[in-house]
C-alpha cells in the first residue's frame, strides 16, 4: 500500500505542474512576453511546453540509470526534490515589466528544470507500483495510476477556474506553483522509507547497467514506447491545452467557458480510466489499444471540421470524443510498456522512450497545431497532427501484438 501512494504522489505532482502550465498559459501570456500580440504570446507561451524534447531524454538517462544500477527509491526521491525547487521557483519569477527578456528567459529556465527531474518520475512511479503488483492486478492499477496523472491535471483544473472567477487579480498563479512545491517536499520522507521490489532485487544481482547497453538492447521496444507515448500526450495535451487557447480564436465560445469544460472533462477521464482498466481483464489491452488509436486517425479531420458550427455544445462534443479515445487507449499504457522491457534495463528504456516520445511528439501538440492554423487558415488543420500520431502508434501496437501472438519475446532475452 506504502508503495502505490509513494508512485501516485510523485505522479499527481508532476501532473499538477505540467497541466498548470498549459491551463494558465492564456492568463500569463501577457506577462512574459508583453510586446507581443496576443496570439504571438500565446504561441511563444506554448513553445515553452516542447522544451523538454532536449531536457526529458537527458533527465531520463540520468535518473534511469540510478534507478536501474542503484535503485528506483533513490531516482524516485531525486526526481521530487527537483521537481520541488522548480515549482517553488516558478512562483517566484519576475514579470516582463519588471525584468525585461530576463523573464521569459527564466521561465523557460525553470521549464527545463522541472522536465529534467520529471523525466525520472512518471515512468518511474509506475514502474516502482507495477514492480510491487501481481500480474493480475497490472491493468488495473495500471488504468488506477493513470486516474492519478488525471487527478493532478483535475487539482490544477479547479484551482485554476476558483481563482479565476474569485480574483481579478492574475498574480494567483504564484499561489498555486508555491502549493505544489510545499506539497512534494512534505511527501519526501514518505518516499525515502520505502523498499525495493523482489523482481528488481533478483534482476539487479551480478549485473552493472551501462545505458548504452540497455539502449542498444532493446531498440524496438524503445522505438514502439515513442510512439505510444507520444500519442498518448496528444490525446492529453489537444483537448486540454490546446483547446482552451484555440477554440476562443475560431469560434463565439469564450475561454472562461473554455475552462469549466476542461474541468468537467477531466472529472469524466478519470472516471472511465478505471473502467477499460478492467475491461482489459476481459479483452486483450492490445486490442483496445490498437482499435483506438486506428479510430482516432479515421475520426480526426470530421471532428475539428465540425468546429465551424459554431456552438459550445459542438466543442463539448469534439474534445469528450479526443479524451474517450485517448481513455481507451492509454488506461493499459504502463502495463503494455513494461512487458516490453527486462527488469534490470527497464528504468532506463522506459523514462527515455517516454521522455522522447512525450516531448518530441506530444509536446508541440498546441503549437504546431497553432502554427499550422495560423499558416492554412484550416479550422481542422490540428486533425493532421492528431492523425500523424495516432496512426504511429497504432502501428506500433500492432507490430508487438504479432510478436506476442507468435510467441516471440517483445526484448532480447538476457542472461
Amino acid at each position: 500500500m506504502r508503495a502505490r501512494c509513494v508512485g501516485i504522489i510523485g505522479n499527481i505532482l508532476e501532473h499538477y505542474d505540467n497541466a498548470l502550465f498549459g491551463l494558465l498559459a492564456p492568463f500569463i501570456a501577457s506577462y512574459f512576453f508583453e510586446k507581443s500580440d496576443p496570439l504571438t504570446a500565446l504561441i511563444l507561451t506554448y513553445g515553452m511546453l516542447p522544451l523538454g524534447i532536449v531536457f526529458r531524454p537527458i533527465g531520463s538517462l540520468f535518473f534511469g540509470w540510478i534507478g536501474d544500477r542503484y535503485g528506483r527509491r533513490l531516482a524516485l526521491c531525486l526526481s521530487l526534490l527537483g521537481m520541488a525547487f522548480a515549482t517553488v521557483c516558478m512562483g517566484c519569477l519576475p514579470t516582463y515589466a519588471t525584468a525585461g527578456i530576463w523573464a521569459p528567459s527564466l521561465l523557460a529556465a525553470c521549464r527545463v528544470v522541472q522536465n529534467f527531474c520529471a523525466a525520472g518520475e512518471n515512468v518511474g512511479g509506475a514502474i516502482f507500483l507495477l514492480e510491487h503488483t501481481e500480474g493480475p492486478q497490472k491493468n488495473m492499477l495500471s488504468s488506477l495510476y493513470n486516474a492519478t496523472t488525471i487527478a493532478g491535471a483535475l487539482i490544477a483544473s479547479v484551482l485554476v477556474t476558483i481563482c479565476s472567477v474569485q480574483f481579478s487579480d492574475t498574480a494567483f498563479w504564484r499561489w498555486l506553483y508555491w502549493s505544489g512545491g510545499i506539497t512534494a517536499l512534505i511527501a519526501l520522507p514518505i518516499r525515502y522509507q520505502l523498499t525495493e521490489s523482489e523482481e528488481f532485487l533478483s534482476a539487479r544481482l551480478g549485473v552493472q547497467v551501462k545505458v548504452r547497453e540497455a539502449l542498444s538492447k532493446n531498440w524496438k521496444p524503445l522505438i514502439a514506447v515513442i510512439g505510444v507515448a507520444g500519442f498518448s500526450y496528444t490525446t492529453y495535451s489537444l483537448p486540454f491545452t490546446l483547446m482552451n487557447g484555440f477554440v476562443p480564436l475560431v469560434t463565439s465560445v469564450t475561454q472562461s467557458q473554455i475552462v469549466k469544460v476542461t474541468t468537467y472533462l477531466l472529472i469524466l477521464d478519470m472516471c472511465t480510466l478505471p473502467f477499460f482498466g478492467y475491461l482489459a481483464t476481459r479483452i486483450a489491452k492490445e486490442k483496445i489499444m490498437f482499435f483506438s488509436a486506428l479510430f482516432t486517425f479515421c475520426s480526426s479531420f470530421p471532428l475539428f471540421y465540425l468546429l465551424h458550427v459554431d456552438s459550445l455544445g459542438v466543442v463539448i462534443f469534439i474534445r469528450t470524443f479526443i479524451v474517450l479515445c485517448g481513455v481507451a487507449f492509454t488506461a493499459t499504457y504502463y502495463s503494455w510498456i513494461q512487458e516490453l522491457v527486462p527488469a534490470q534495463y527497464r528504468y532506463t528504456v522506459l523514462s527515455s522512450g517516454h521522455a522522447i516520445g512525450s516531448q518530441l511528439i506530444g509536446a508541440p501538440t498546441s503549437a504546431v497545431s497553432l502554427w499550422l492554423f495560423q499558416k492554412t487558415g484550416l479550422v481542422g488543420a490540428p486533425a493532421f497532427y492528431l492523425m500523424f500520431t495516432s496512426l504511429f502508434a497504432a502501428l506500433m501496437i500492432y507490430q508487438f501484438s504479432l510478436r506476442k501472438r507468435e510467441g516471440k519475446p517483445a526484448y532480447t532475452q538476457t542472461t
